[in-house]
C-alpha cells in the first residue's frame, strides 16, 4: 500500500483494524497525539487532502494514495506557517499537548469560520489555557513581549519551548520508539472489596507475543503509599504494588507483558480469577459508623487502631480561644454544609511510562510525573535498590494539574523490565484515567460563624470529613490544608477546626493545586457572604473588617511548633483590584433569553506556600564557555510555565536575556533534587554555582 505523509511516499502495510493515528506514530509522527482515542479531543488532528480529521477515527487504509498532512508537515521550506506563528504570538498554549491538533484545526478555518470559533473548534479539547488565547491567536493578537537585558520578571515572554510545542518537536511521554519495546496492560477488579482466592493463567501466557502474567505473588510484598511527598510519614502505607484483596472497582490485580498492546489485552481477557466478595461502603458518613465495613487495619503505628476501626486513617483538630463563648456573644449566627464532589483532573495526557535498562546497567524511567526525585526513591525502597541505579525523568508532562503525584505506572512497568530484561511501555486508556487514576477528594464541610452586628467575626467552626478513597494517598495533606488554610485566611479570637479523612471502597483520591485548602475556603467564603447580607453588609465591607494582619495568630493543625508566619501584607491590595475590576464594566455582556442566569461574587483564600513537612528546592546556574548560562532545576514542567518563570528570575538577577539561559529540568541525572512540582511551586530561585 502506498501512503504520502508530509509529502514523503513510502510503501507500508498497517496492522488489522489500526488507525491512521497509531500508524502515522509508528512512522515517527509523535506531534499527533492520543488525547482520547474517541473522537472527542481533538488532539489527533491531522489533514487528509487538506481537510481536518480526528485521526483515531481514520482507519489507516483510507489513508492509501491520499496527501496526509501532520503539525511536523505544516511549515513549508523552512519558515513557519501562519497560523503556528500566530500561536506562538499569543503563546496560545499551557502544557501544549493539544497545540498540534489545534493548530491544525485553526490553519483549516476561513475568516467566516472564525467568527464562530466555539462551533469550529468543537471538536478540539484544551484542558489547560480557559481558549482566550486561542481565541487571541486566531484574531492576530500578540501578548509575547521582547526579551530585553534585566527586564525579564514580569514581562510576558515565550516559553523557551514554545516553538517544538507548535511544530510538533516537543516529546512528551510517549512521545518516543525504542527497539524491543514490550507492552503493559493490567486486569482490573470488577467489585468494590472482595479477596482473591485463585488466579488462573495459563490461558493468558499461552497467548503468542506474551511475555509474563504476574500477580500478587510475583511482586515484593511491601506496603507502601502511591503518594510522593518528602517525608513519607504524612501518607499511609496501606498499598501493595498487586494485593490478593481489592478495594474499589478499577484496583489492579493483574499484570500482563506483551509484545503488542492487543496481544497484552487478549492475555487480559483470558486471565481467570476467583472473587470471595466482602462487604463494601461508600459514604464516608456511613463508613465511621459503628459495625462499618473495616477497609484497612493495623496499618502502621502511628494510626490508632480504633480509628482504622471506624475508617479513619487520619484526623485533624485545633481550637483556640472559647468558641462556644463566641458564639454566646455573637449578635447573628450561621450554620451551612456544603458538599464537593469527585473530580477527575482530565489532562489530555494519560498517565504512562516507559522503562529500560541502559547501557550503563541502571535503570531508566521516563514517565508522566510531577515529581521524579521522589518518585525514584519510592522506586529504590520497592525494589532493594541504591538510589543511584535508577534515573526517573520526565521530559515535557502533558498537564498535570496537581493529579501526577502518586506512583501509578512507573512501579509495574520497572517490575517487567527487570523480569523481562526488555524495554516495557505503559500508557493509561482514557476509560483508567476516569476509573483507576487518582481524583480531587470529595468533602462534606459543616461550618459555623458567629459576628457582632458591625460584621466582626466573634467565633469560627469547621468540620470536614474527605473521602479519601479505598486508599491513602495524599488524603491527609489534603485534609491538613483544607482546614488549616481556610481558618487561617480570617481574624477571629475564637476558632475550632475538626477534620477526617476517612476511607470507603470508592477509586481512590489524590493530590490536586493547594492540596485541599479550596474546598474548605469555598464554605468559609459562603459563610461569610450569608452573614453579611444578614447585616446588610457589603462583601468587601465584611472581608476587609476581619482580614489576616501581620503577627495575628494560625491555627495550626499541625502537633508541633512552627516558624510559619503572615508573610503576605496584600490581602486589601487584592480586594481593592477585584472591587475595583467588578465596578469597572468590563466583561462579557450577559446574552439574550431567559435561560442565562447572572451571578455577582468574590472569594479570597490565602495559604502557606511551604507546609512544614516537604518542599525543598535546589538549582544549580553555571556560566558556560560562550558566555550564556545552564540552569538545573529538580521540578517538572506540566504546562504551569514553571521553567519559563524560573528562567526569568535567572536573567532578571543576572541581567541577561532570558533567551542566554539554557535549562535541564526534571531529571534525576541532570538536576539537583527538587520534592516537585506541588501547587505550582518548585524551585524559583537560583544561584551561581
Amino acid at each position: 500500500m502506498s501512503y504520502k505523509i508530509n509529502g514523503k511516499s513510502f510503501d507500508a502495510e498497517p496492522r488489522p483494524g489500526q488507525c491512521l493515528r497509531t500508524f502515522a506514530r509508528d512512522l515517527g509522527w509523535f506531534g499527533v497525539k492520543k488525547g482520547c482515542d474517541g473522537g472527542d479531543c481533538g488532539a489527533c488532528t491531522v489533514w487528509l487532502d487538506g481537510k481536518p480529521v480526528h485521526s483515531c477515527l481514520v482507519p489507516a487504509f483510507r489513508a492509501e494514495g491520499r496527501e496526509v498532512t501532520t503539525i511536523e508537515g505544516l511549515a513549508c521550506g523552512g519558515e513557519l506557517h501562519p497560523m503556528q506563528k500566530a500561536f506562538l504570538g499569543a503563546q496560545a498554549f499551557q502544557c501544549g499537548f493539544c497545540a498540534a491538533g489545534m493548530v491544525m484545526t485553526s490553519a483549516s478555518l476561513s475568516e467566516e469560520d472564525k467568527k464562530d470559533l466555539a462551533f469550529r473548534l468543537k471538536g478540539n479539547l484544551c484542558r489547560c489555557t480557559g481558549y482566550h488565547v486561542i481565541d487571541d491567536a486566531l484574531h492576530g493578537v500578540v501578548s509575547a513581549e521582547e526579551d530585553i537585558a534585566g527586564s525579564a520578571c514580569g514581562a510576558s515572554l515565550q516559553s523557551p519551548l514554545a516553538e517544538s510545542i507548535v511544530t510538533g518537536q516537543a516529546r512528551y511521554t510517549m512521545d518516543v520508539a525504542m527497539e524491543g519495546m514490550l507492552h503493559l496492560k493490567v486486569v482490573r477488579s470488577p467489585h468494590a472489596h472482595a479477596k482473591v482466592k485463585a488466579i488462573r493463567k495459563d490461558k493468558a501466557l499461552a497467548v503468542p507475543g506474551v511475555h509474563g502474567v504476574y500477580t500478587w505473588e510475583d511482586v515484593p510484598r511491601l506496603l507502601y503509599t502511591t503518594a510522593t511527598h518528602d517525608d513519607f510519614h504524612v501518607d499511609p502505607d496501606d498499598t501493595y504494588m498487586l494485593d490478593n484483596v481489592v478495594r474499589f472497582v478499577g484496583q489492579r490485580v493483574v499484570a500482563v507483558v506483551a509484545e503488542s498492546e492487543g496481544a497484552a489485552e487478549e492475555a487480559c481477557r483470558l486471565v481467570e480469577i476467583d472473587y470471595e466478595l466482602l462487604p463494601a461502603v461508600f459514604d464516608p458518613e456511613e463508613a465511621m459508623k459503628e459495625g462499618a465495613p473495616v477497609i484497612h487495619s493495623g496499618l502502621r503505628a502511628e494510626s490508632r487502631i480504633e480509628d482504622l476501626m471506624h475508617n479513619v486513617f487520619v484526623r485533624v483538630a485545633n481550637e483556640v480561644g472559647d468558641v462556644e463563648k463566641g458564639f454566646a456573644e455573637a449578635e447573628t449566627v450561621y450554620e451551612g454544609t456544603y458538599f464537593t464532589c469527585k473530580v477527575q483532573h482530565a489532562h489530555l495526557e494519560t498517565h504512562g511510562t516507559i522503562s529500560w535498562r541502559g547501557e550503563d546497567g541502571r535503570f531508566h524511567v521516563r514517565t508522566s510525573t510531577q515529581t521524579p526525585h521522589l518518585t525514584k526513591n519510592k522506586l529504590a525502597y520497592l525494589f532493594g535498590m541504591f538510589p543511584k541505579d535508577i534515573r526517573v525523568f520526565s521530559e515535557r508532562v502533558g498537564g498535570g494539574f496537581g493529579a501526577k503525584q502518586e506512583v501509578l505506572t512507573e512501579d509495574l512497568c520497572l517490575l517487567a523490565t527487570i523480569k523481562t530484561g526488555r524495554p516495557v511501555k505503559w500508557e493509561f486508556t482514557r476509560t483508567e484515567e476516569f476509573s483507576a487514576s487518582v481524583s480531587r477528594h470529595p468533602m462534606k464541610v459543616t461550618i459555623k460563624l458567629g459576628a457582632n452586628k458591625d460584621g466582626t467575626l466573634t467565633a469560627m467552626q469547621i468540620r470536614t470529613i474527605s473521602d479519601t478513597g479505598a486508599y491513602g494517598n495524599h488524603g491527609g495533606e489534603v485534609l491538613a490544608s483544607s482546614l488549616g488554610s481556610s481558618m487561617s485566611t480570617y481574624r477571629c479570637p475564637n476558632k475550632k477546626g475538626e477534620g477526617f479523612a476517612v476511607y470507603t471502597n470508592t477509586a481512590p483520591s489524590g493530590a490536586f493545586r493547594g492540596y485541599g485548602a479550596s474546598q474548605s475556603s469555598f464554605a468559609i467564603e459562603a459563610g461569610l457572604d450569608e452573614i453579611a447580607a444578614q447585616l446588610g453588609i457589603d462583601p468587601f465591607t465584611m472581608r476587609r473588617r476581619n482580614m489576616i494582619r501581620p503577627d495575628d495568630s494560625v491555627v495550626s493543625i499541625w502537633p508541633f511548633p512552627s516558624d510559619g508566619v503572615i508573610g503576605s501584607y496584600g490581602f486589601d491590595q487584592c480586594l481593592d483590584f477585584v472591587e475595583e475590576a467588578l465596578a469597572s464594566g468590563r466583561g462579557e455582556k450577559k446574552p439574550e433569553g431567559d435561560e442565562w442566569l447572572e451571578g455577582r461574587g468574590i472569594a479570597t483564600h490565602a495559604q502557606d506556600c511551604i507546609p512544614p513537612t516537604e518542599h525543598r528546592s535546589e538549582a544549580h546556574l553555571g556560566l558556560l564557555p560562550n558566555g550564556t548560562y545552564h540552569l538545573a532545576v529538580g521540578s517538572a514542567e506540566f504546562g504551569n510555565g514553571i521553567t519559563n518563570a524560573q528562567r526569568q528570575v535567572a536573567a532578571s538577577v543576572l541581567q541577561t536575556r532570558a533567551a542566554s539561559i539554557t535549562m535541564d529540568f526534571a531529571d534525576t541525572d541532570k538536576t539537583p533534587y527538587d520534592t516537585g512540582t506541588f501547587g505550582s511551586t518548585g524551585t524559583s530561585v537560583a544561584a551561581l554555582a
